[in-house]
């Protein structure tokens, strides 16, 4: 019997199934609205996984155990079902078998049934994460290491619908450019009508007429967030060299820092006619002292980006024609700086702070080359107001939240924030 994919996935995740089928990647993160199909489109190409590599077992995973059943196990068992492949199912212990093939099903509120899983046949080389807000970080990881090893291949598929609020650590997981990993956002707007029914698509026509927002975040699967962001003008923008490279003002930001914070360096360009700020270069460092970062900081400098300010390779800091404007509470680092031949410009910083954020709030668009500068993206598309405990929203700028980078911007961009009428 031949099944065409068309019968089984929506259009857009052919490149999908070529990908994981292909093994292009070990982690597929797929997220969306309602009535994706991101879960058909996994439980589809994990059993087409499994007939291709026999030695491959797989697991699958929800937060609760007694979410299982009308969850993952429903839909790999509709995914055997319209591939004609047989086995026997069973519900406790809820398993389904293939010949020597084991499909186990899990939920992380029970540690110890993972840490002990084991297969009599091959190994689990297929774990999928459903629902993965649900989860946190550390049980992904614990998880993860009890369950990936002795095979050759595996593949981690995680599926969620982004959460309203962007400072979620899924939201901001799914902005890493890791290597190794696919990210996908699907909608239901690319699925086949006839497979949603009249009765889905009429009420998500209810809800985008009558709240676009909560539309775009349940059927669009968009981080709309939840009213708490601080920045609401930044753009993921990518940037070429030679776009770089055209601008004509360049700003270059450090935030001193060696552990649990880090040293951070931000490269910038801010084009006053449209009061837009360009961000696309940032280097970190932890555990690192003075001499070790301006080293850092030359070598990136030199093998990276000196042809956006230099009309040839430097051969020292004193030679970078750059600027760096630090933060201003570390005289001795300053002046170390210096020495080793940066040009340093101290910021007044005192009593600007509130203003400068006020005013990165006001520019038009703040781009941000997330594969350039992913530190950056998480800390602007993450940083929120917080509420006090009957619910109101403080009205000053947050403090303890991870804003290094934007610290580094705000010392870059202080020359220009603080000139009368900008």
């Amino acid at each position: 019997m031949i099944v065409e994919s068309a019968d089984l996935v929506a259009e857009n995740f052919d490149d999908f199934l070529i990908s994981a089928l292909e093994h292009e990647y070990t982690e597929y993160m797929l997220h969306g609205g309602r009535g994706s199909t991101k879960s058909s489109g996994i439980s589809v190409v994990s059993q087409l996984i499994m007939a291709k590599h026999p030695d491959v077992n797989m697991l699958a995973m929800r937060k609760k155990a007694n979410t299982l059943r009308d969850s993952v196990y429903s839909q790999l068992t509709w995914a055997r079902d319209m591939l004609s492949l047989t086995g026997r199912k069973t519900v406790s212990p809820m398993q389904i078998n293939h010949g020597r093939q084991r499909i186990l099903f899990r939920g992380s509120d029970d540690p110890t049934s993972i840490k002990s899983i084991k297969v009599a046949h091959g190994y689990i080389g297929i774990l999928w994460f459903e629902e993965l807000t649900e989860f946190t970080p550390a049980e992904i990881r614990s998880i993860k290491q009890s369950v990936m090893r002795g095979g050759e291949k595996f593949w981690v598929f995680y599926s969620f619908n982004p959460p309203l609020n962007r400072a979620n650590w899924v939201n901001k997981e799914k902005l890493i450019e890791k290597p190794g990993r696919l990210v996908m956002r699907s909608d239901y707007t690319t699925v086949p009508p006839e497979w949603l029914g009249p009765a889905f698509l009429d009420e998500a026509e209810w809800l985008k007429e009558h709240n676009p927002n909560l539309y775009a975040n349940e059927y669009m699967g968009e981080c709309t967030g939840t009213g708490l962001d601080v920045f609401e003008n930044i753009h993921d923008v990518r940037m070429s060299d030679a776009e770089i490279g055209k601008h004509d003002y360049f700003f270059h930001g450090v935030d001193w820092g060696y552990y649990p914070d880090p040293w951070m360096y931000v490269g910038m360009a801010y084009d006053p006619a449209k009061r837009s700020l360009y961000i696309f270069d940032e280097l970190k460092a932890y555990k690192k002292g003075n001499e070790a970062t301006s080293e850092l900081l030359f070598t990136h400098l030199r093998d990276h980006s000196w042809q956006w300010y230099n009309t040839r390779r430097p051969s020292s800091p004193a030679e970078c024609n750059v600027k760096l404007t630090p933060d201003s509470a570390e005289p001795k680092s300053i002046a170390d700086y210096r020495s080793y031949g940066w040009r340093c410009h101290e910021p007044i910083k005192t009593g600007l702070r509130d203003y400068g954020f006020k005013w990165l709030q006001s520019l038009k668009a703040i781009h941000i080359d997330k594969a350039r500068c992913p530190g950056t993206w998480a800390e602007f598309n993450g940083y929120s107001y917080v509420t006090n405990k009957n619910g109101e929203i403080e009205d000053t700028y947050p403090e303890g939240q991870p804003d290094h980078a934007i610290a580094a911007v705000r010392y870059a961009l202080e020359e220009v924030y603080k000139r009368k009428g900008l």
